[in-house]
């Protein structure tokens, strides 16, 4: 078992403990856009996608759960997909 196989380990045990109604999956739906808009773009209209960014306060501390992700397609045209939590 190497230190990765650890990290996983401890990852899952965190995650499987915490009750169901904290958790918020922008960050992982952001990342899946993000990487499925770089890689599915057959016809190259897409000249640039951003990485996902988080909400933060000028102190970088996390200010809400939301995911932005900047988009420009091969015109200049600029996008912002916003990913947000629905209550």
């Amino acid at each position: 078992m190497d230190i990765f196989d650890n990290l996983k380990e401890i990852s899952n045990k965190f995650f499987e403990n915490l009750p169901q109604r904290y958790l918020v999956y922008c960050d992982y739906i952001a990342h899946l856009v993000s990487k499925e808009l770089k890689a599915n773009d057959s016809e190259r209209l897409l000249s640039s996608v951003s990485k996902p960014r988080a909400d933060l306060t000028p102190q970088g501390a996390m200010r809400s759960t939301k995911r932005t992700i900047d988009v420009e397609d091969r015109f200049g045209k600029k996008y912002r997909i916003t990913i947000t939590e629905a209550r």
